[in-house]
């Protein structure tokens, strides 16, 4: 027989040495391990491999005085109940195997099972084993509090060698199954390793169905057959051993006193189960009975005796207080109804942060009313961004009789939480408007931050009235920061710039303490000191705030979304475009959702991609019916109200846009908010090329900016100049000018295509020229600078030719000389070389020579792959963007 699965238990090589010599001198070796850990396996190759050098041999451990000499004895494995049968048939104790003639061919005798014997039979193995005169191989399970098998042990160590066989590691199953000729995904063999723990013949049975399902059902097929090896396992257990085996199902250790006193028997009886169950396939070393074996036993059992069982442990661990807060979940979900188990949970549940939703749902199993703990359920499923469960939980609660203030306050914040969190402020503001500043509590400024998001500042105002009468508390002095600065940012506009820069600096100290506030609420302070850093022109410290909070200990997807935003208004445009393919969309809140289309929607407008703008728009449009307009949403209205202009799809846009700008209309048009819309709809005016629907929002940054306001007052001298280059006005200071102002307030993409834009505009060639340049620096000096780094290997074609299209962006730009880079940009306009020519002050035969060494630098083969591999360098795509959104507005 061929060597099967011997690398992964390399003490075999060794013993098979050892026993190639036992003609000359005996051997001695006891095989430990648990069942399934291959010890019937090794013992049939030992067998052949002493057959096949004609040593005799016998599995029995009495010897008959008539035995033939030289004969060979090959039987099989004689079983637990074989042996057992044989002391019992004979009603004597088995002879002593007598001493070996040295004129005899050498004998050995191999014994399986050898656990199974009586005290008598071990006695005269080990006798045999004394006498030196037999090569001997004795497998047996571990059985640490039995005397007998104690002795023996201690007989083979004096006299040969003690194999303990082990489980497999995780690291073992891949040789393991190549050795059987079998392969495995990694995923499926760590799922094996999970399933079974290492138990070779689980593996076995588990490598072959993976191994003959379809690569897509390998998980189910290893699961089916895991169970079926484990309820093949439990059936060969003898019965009184399986309220054991239920006690192992709760993970609490098996400790013979406790044991005892569950099962109602002697502190010996209780050590003989706990050696038979760890010495099991199914009870890993952690005494823990492996999870595909829990349903069968329950079958096997019957949940009656299952959950009586359970039920005294629990009695037993409560009474000696030494419950532990794992042990109680296993026992309620597995069923056991207990007052005390509930009021354990409950406990527990309080201190068990991110798990507390586990906690409670286990205290509900166990026989909780689940009135009682709705609320603190809802909360901990509200604070691990299960809104479903939140709401569910805590709605019914409004509507109850009998609810105390101060819970019904928390339902009110919970529900409205996670409506706020969806895009629904305004219904959110509607449950706080039902609850009243009478019964808000200590409340007060969470309802206050929800009526100022939607406008509504004189309820607004009326909830903080209770301000006073509240502790500063550590939880009521972060809400009191977020309620206390949004109103400084909607309210005394007289002075608003002093007071913005108050709110920021306050909501940035509050986004430190985000991670350690334990209540569910309907934002975090990060969002609203971001979203008002891009609002007021400050994305780099928008970007500070949000590795404040992360390095705070902060962890949502709510911040890559906003780090995204962040880098897109600071100019990190391809940052931006990888965060935001790394979320996944099924795991944000609805508003986050229109936060990240707002992104998407903005890279692709400012890469002048109509293709992805198309596909970006299409996947946000679907939202704008599952969200309400509020402070927090303007900027990515903004961004989707312009893309819509872009595709000529403004009407599924337009209520948001109204309902914003009727939002700011309630309030006063607070510059902190208002500007960074009101720049959109210039922008949008200037789309559709519309100097009637520029007015209002030039008028309102007029007085923005006059009664002090810096961003203001950058936006409107933008926008006026904005408005003189579209009538052809062009001069170059004033673009300049505007062009700064653009790029100090952090909207550089809107800084370049004025002064792109100003170029096209331009009556002369030389100023074109110079405007051209000023647009490309603008956005170079926008892009973050990449670390140096030194000469790369050159890049190889498929065809084995160096591909510059393939070299990084800043090798295949310093090819070209400044001239060529002024001719690639108006290339990239869609000039002819007559037009590129009179710009230039060149003629269009230059301007041929200039296209041609472009091409033959860059390694273009024509015309299309040349404005591919010119926009791919960075080239032109703002000059490209402005220009086709002229042509589609005109």
């Amino acid at each position: 027989m061929a060597d099967i699965a011997f690398d992964t238990l390399p003490c075999a090589r060794e013993i098979f040495r050892e026993l190639d010599s036992a003609d000359q001198r005996p051997v001695v070796f006891l095989i430990r391990g648990r069942s399934g850990t291959g010890k019937s396996m090794l013992l049939s190759v030992i067998r052949t491999r002493l057959q096949a050098r004609g040593i005799a041999m016998r599995d029995h451990p009495a010897l008959s005085e008539t035995t033939p000499v030289g004969a060979q004895w090959v039987h099989p494995v004689v079983s637990a109940r074989a042996q057992l049968g044989y002391m019992a048939g004979n009603g004597r104790t088995a002879p002593a195997i007598p001493a070996a003639d040295t004129a005899q061919p050498r004998q050995a005798l191999i014994i399986d099972n050898a656990h199974t014997l009586g005290p008598a039979e071990l006695e005269n193995l080990g006798t045999t084993i004394e006498s030196g005169r037999f090569t001997m191989v004795i497998a047996a399970q571990p059985r640490p509090h039995d005397p007998h098998l104690r002795a023996l042990a201690d007989t083979v160590a004096r006299h040969g060698r003690i194999v303990d066989l082990r489980a497999l590691g995780v690291s073992d199953l891949a040789p393991f199954a190549r050795e059987l000729g079998m392969a495995v995904p990694r995923p499926v063999a760590q799922h094996i390793h999970q399933q079974t723990a290492g138990i070779r013949s689980g593996v076995v049975a588990a490598l072959t169905a993976a191994c003959s399902a379809r690569l897509d059902a390998g998980i189910g097929a290893v699961d089916d057959a895991v169970a079926d090896w484990a309820r093949a396992m439990l059936d060969d257990l003898m019965p009184d051993l399986l309220e054991t085996m239920a006690i192992a199902a709760t993970g609490t250790g098996l400790d013979a006193t406790e044991l005892a006193e569950v099962l109602g028997v002697e502190t010996a009886a209780a050590q003989d189960f706990i050696d038979r169950a760890r010495a099991s396939a199914l009870v890993t070393d952690a005494d823990l009975l492996l999870g595909p074996a829990v349903a069968p036993l329950r079958t096997l059992l019957g949940d009656r005796r299952f959950i009586a069982v359970q039920r005294k442990l629990l009695t037993a661990r409560l009474d000696a207080g030494l419950m532990r807060d794992h042990t109680a979940l296993l026992l309620a979900e597995s069923g056991v109804h207990d007052r005390r188990l509930v009021e354990f949970l409950c406990a527990a549940a309080a201190k068990a942060g991110r798990d507390a939703v586990r906690y409670y749902a286990a205290a509900a199993a166990a026989g909780a009313d689940p009135d009682v703990i709705a609320v603190r359920w809802a909360e901990a499923a509200g604070c691990v961004g299960d809104g479903e469960t939140a709401m569910r939980l805590a709605e019914p609660v409004l509507a109850r009789s009998g609810v105390s203030a101060p819970e019904l306050a928390a339902a009110v914040r919970i529900c409205a939480a996670v409506l706020t969190r969806r895009g629904l402020v305004g219904r959110a503001a509607q449950l706080y408007s039902w609850l009243g500043s009478h019964r808000v509590g200590a409340d007060w400024a969470v309802g206050a931050t929800v009526l100022y998001l939607a406008g509504d500042v004189p309820a607004a105002e009326e909830m903080s009235h209770s301000a006073t009468q509240w502790p500063p508390t550590e939880a009521n002095t972060h809400a009191r920061l977020i309620a206390t600065a949004l109103s400084q940012t909607i309210v005394n506009h007289e002075t608003h710039e002093t007071g913005t820069a108050a709110a920021i600096a306050a909501l940035v100290q509050a986004a430190q303490a985000d991670s350690g506030v334990d209540r569910f609420l309907p934002c975090t302070a990060v969002s609203i000191a971001t979203l008002l850093c891009l609002s007021t022109g400050e994305p780099g410290r928008a970007g500070d705030a949000l590795r404040r909070a992360t390095n705070s200990g902060l962890r949502c997807h709510q911040l890559q979304v906003l780090q995204a935003w962040a880098a897109m208004l600071g100019g990190d445009e391809q940052v931006a475009a990888t965060t935001v393919a790394a979320l996944q969309p099924d795991s944000l809140d609805m508003r986050d959702r229109l936060l990240a289309a707002g992104v998407a929607v903005g890279l692709a407008r400012r890469s002048g991609d109509h293709a992805a703008l198309t596909r970006a728009w299409q996947a946000a449009y679907p939202l704008f019916d599952d969200v309400d307009a509020d402070l927090l949403t303007m900027l990515p209205i903004g961004e989707l109200w312009l893309a819509s202009i872009r595709l000529r799809d403004e009407r599924r846009i337009a209520p948001l846009v109204d309902a914003s700008l009727a939002l700011l209309r309630r309030l006063n048009q607070p510059p902190a908010w208002a500007n960074a819309f009101h720049w959109y709809g210039v922008q949008a005016a200037i789309a559709h090329e519309s100097p009637a629907q520029l007015l209002p929002h030039a008028r309102l940054l007029k007085a923005a900016a006059e009664a002090g306001d810096r961003y203001a007052a950058v936006l409107a001298d933008a926008g006026r100049t904005w408005v003189l280059v579209l009538r052809g006005e062009v001069a170059t200071a004033p673009v300049r000018a505007a062009v700064a102002g653009l790029g100090e307030i952090g909207l550089t993409w809107d800084a370049a295509r004025l002064a792109s834009e100003a170029a096209l505009a331009a009556a002369d060639s030389a100023t074109a020229t110079v405007l051209l340049k000023l647009a490309r620096t603008v956005r170079s000096d926008a892009r973050p600078q990449a670390p140096a780094a030194g000469p790369s290997a050159p890049v190889t074609a498929p065809d084995g030719r160096h591909d510059p299209a393939s070299a990084p962006v800043t090798e295949t730009t310093a090819i070209l000389s400044e001239r060529e880079r002024e001719v690639a940009e108006l290339v990239l306009l869609g000039l002819t070389y007559r037009e590129i020519g009179a710009r230039l002050y060149i003629s269009a035969k230059t301007v041929e020579h200039h296209v041609a060494r472009i091409r033959r630098r860059i390694g273009a083969r024509s015309r299309s792959e040349l404005l591919s591999m010119l926009r791919a360098m960075g080239h032109g795509s703002l000059l490209v963007c402005g220009v086709a959104g002229l042509s589609e507005a005109r």
